[in-house]
């Protein structure tokens, strides 16, 4: 199901408490969220977003050399190893000027399981009031199921009231119109477009640029 307005996320919403600035060595217990904050899973229908934790490490090391997400993206896979990445990775989940966050299916397929991650969202770039939004769904065969428009919005509303933030905002090249029809599905305007080198093929492409602001 995907929310066409506001959803009811925040009576199911968890708190997770995390390690504070003083116990950040030791994030790499298997399981332990590793935010250096407090900060909250929030449960859908279909998707849960939840901290990431060092278990996810190889999975999103996985999603970050596929070809296929790179292209989208506009640059290469990653080619440094798992340790290097895997480094990079808990650092950037850490840093309290991100927040990341990592889909996770609430209900199991014959590809998949229940509580299986599946994707990876960012909020990030947060000012003038607002923040840039990232989203990637890993597993090939779960793209276009809807997994991505439920996230966006449980995003969305987060933002808005939780964090009290007024715009978000996004962009995608011109040629990804799966996460064109997301944005507008659920109340983004197109508000510009700018022309980027992909790093992925060295090639010209057009970027658009999305926001959702808050209503009143």
């Amino acid at each position: 199901m995907v929310y066409s307005c506001p959803p009811k996320a925040y009576s199911n919403l968890e708190r997770l408490y995390t390690c504070s600035e003083g116990s950040r060595s030791q994030h790499s217990r298997r399981g332990e969220s590793i935010y250096a904050e407090e900060i909250e899973a929030i449960n859908g229908e279909s998707v849960t977003l939840r901290p990431p934790r060092e278990e996810d490490v190889e999975k999103v090391y996985e999603w970050d050399r596929d070809p296929e997400l790179a292209a989208w993206n506009g640059r290469p896979p990653i080619k440094i190893s798992l340790s290097a990445a895997r480094r990079d990775y808990l650092a950037r989940w850490e840093d309290p000027s991100v927040k990341t966050f990592i889909i996770e299916a609430r209900e199991g397929g014959a590809e998949y399981e229940v509580g299986e991650a599946i994707g990876l969202v960012t909020l990030y770039d947060f000012k003038r009031e607002g923040c840039e939004l990232g989203i990637k769904i890993g597993p090939k065969d779960l793209r276009g199921r809807g997994y991505a428009s439920e996230a966006v919005e449980l995003l969305v509303s987060y933002c808005f009231e939780t964090l009290s933030l007024k715009v978000v905002r996004g962009s995608t090249l011109a040629h990804n119109q799966r996460m064109q029809r997301v944005f507008e599905k659920h109340g983004f305007n197109e508000v510009g477009d700018g022309s980027i080198i992909s790093r992925f093929d060295n090639k010209r492409y057009t970027e658009i640029f999305y926001e959702r602001r808050r209503e009143g």
